[in-house]
């Protein structure tokens, strides 16, 4: 039985047996039955206990109601701070980081089992709650005075993170410290806590990188420096070999002249060995000064029409062109950021492979075309010509030729001299083709200021 009902009933029960006892007490002492007014004063006190008997009941299952909510919220909140006190101390038992927390007067008030295995392994102390700060690092005055200034910081209020260090068997450990301070009833700091984490292998991992970066910026130095000392010498030993071979073809070119009937058939063609060994070489001298000169020239980047430099390359290929038939599609070219020569370049490298290199007895078609590829313009040449595997070898390789001499002429200068323009412009260039069935030389360009694909001019 509830307790309303209990103490109403208690209540009414003893309203109403007072009432009949003192009206039977009455009645005795008169001596004459009770009469209807004496039963009137019997019925309207029994009226006013039970009026006031249900009042009271009232007032008491609301105050049982309103018990039993604070009851039901009082027990859900001791659950959840069950529950978080349970979450809390099984983070506090498995975290790998030291936690412990101290109070005004630098007393030990919590730690889990991690701060209490390194304490004895670094302190060879036995930590325990109420432990003061002055017995925890007795055996390391230095840490004592350290962590007592630390300290001192936390309990003003501050928070903040230390990286600290220990040595033990002259091994060096590395530790980051947070401190944090916990506030009190009144709001004051009555004490803080502090969490230490094992950092040593991230700083020993940083510093192995401080250190191969530092030997990476040497070895980039070396090799810029190397790199510009072989462009020197590329350039100046290229140069330097232009007046030999010149003099080589000159005095072969006059001993054909002079000498040239005197001579059999075997001497005319080591003559004409000779010769042709001279242009060749002449050939890969100038080619040579132009691959030079495209990385050791600044250039002037600016803003270009692609449409425009495929149209002088065009121009400049124009012998070439009408002596093979050559039919060539120019889509739309945008705008790039790039030097204007050196764009003009690679458009006729790349074209001018493509009629070099094209089928025997076949017109050759070539489409020069561009797309948006991301943050790119990403730039076509496609032909129909023989076409070749690049697995084989790198065709940007210089000096690199997949054919000889006597079929067909160039340096293997020209491609590499495309890589390393579209490498300084910050692009990209690479081959798709398959041997008998043309080839596509795709290169890319930053897109920089957008702007729409213009058309090449007529």
């Amino acid at each position: 039985m509830k307790v309303s009902w209990r103490i109403t009933g208690i209540y009414a029960a003893v309203g109403l047996g007072w009432i009949f006892l003192s009206s039977l007490a009455v009645w005795i002492g008169v001596g004459e039955p009770p009469g209807i007014a004496s039963l009137l004063e019997l019925g309207k006190g029994c009226v006013f206990i039970l009026v006031t008997a249900l009042m009271l009941l009232v007032l008491l299952r609301r105050w049982e109601t309103e018990l039993n909510r604070r009851g039901a919220a009082l027990a859900e909140s001791n659950r959840e701070l069950s529950e978080v006190n349970t979450r809390l101390s099984g983070i506090m038992r498995g975290s790998q980081d030291l936690i412990a927390a101290w109070d005004r007067d630098k007393r030990l008030t919590a730690f889990n089992p991690r701060y209490q295995a390194v304490c004895w392994n670094f302190f060879e102390c036995d930590v325990k709650i109420g432990m003061p700060i002055e017995e925890v690092f007795g055996r390391v005055p230095d840490r004592l005075q350290l962590f007592s200034e630390c300290w001192d910081r936390t309990l003003a209020g501050e928070s903040f993170v230390q990286l600290q260090s220990l040595t033990t068997d002259g091994d060096i450990g590395w530790f980051e410290t947070s401190y944090g301070s916990l506030a009190g009833e009144d709001g004051r700091p009555c004490g803080g806590f502090h969490i230490v984490r094992d950092v040593t292998d991230r700083v020993r991992a940083e510093e192995s990188g401080r250190l191969q970066a530092e030997k990476l910026a040497k070895a980039v130095e070396t090799l810029t420096e190397a790199n510009a000392e072989l462009e020197r010498f590329a350039f100046v030993a290229s140069h330097d070999l232009q007046e030999p071979l010149r003099t080589v073809a000159c005095f072969a070119q006059l001993v054909e002249r002079d000498y040239g009937e005197g001579l059999d058939d075997r001497g005319r063609q080591y003559l004409e060995l000779v010769t042709g060994g001279a242009i060749r070489m002449h050939e890969m001298v100038n080619d040579l000064l132009a691959y030079s000169r495209t990385s050791r020239s600044e250039g002037r980047i600016e803003r270009v029409s692609a449409a425009t430099a495929c149209q002088s390359a065009l121009n400049n290929l124009r012998e070439a062109i009408d002596s093979s038939g050559a039919e060539i599609t120019v889509a739309p070219l945008p705008e790039v950021d790039a030097d204007p020569v050196m764009l003009i370049q690679v458009f006729q490298n790349l074209v001018g492979n493509a009629v070099k290199y094209r089928k025997e007895g076949l017109v050759p078609h070539i489409q020069v075309s561009a797309e948006q590829a991301g943050r790119y313009w990403q730039f076509s040449v496609a032909d129909n010509g023989i076409g070749f595997d690049p697995k084989e070898q790198d065709v940007f390789e210089l000096f690199r030729r997949l054919h000889p001499h006597s079929s067909y002429a160039g340096t293997g200068v020209g491609l590499a001299i495309c890589k390393r323009i579209v490498n300084r412009l910050g692009g990209h260039i690479w081959v798709e083709s398959t041997p008998g069935a043309g080839s596509v030389f795709r290169f890319t360009l930053p897109l920089g200021e957008e702007s729409p694909p213009a058309p090449a001019p007529v």
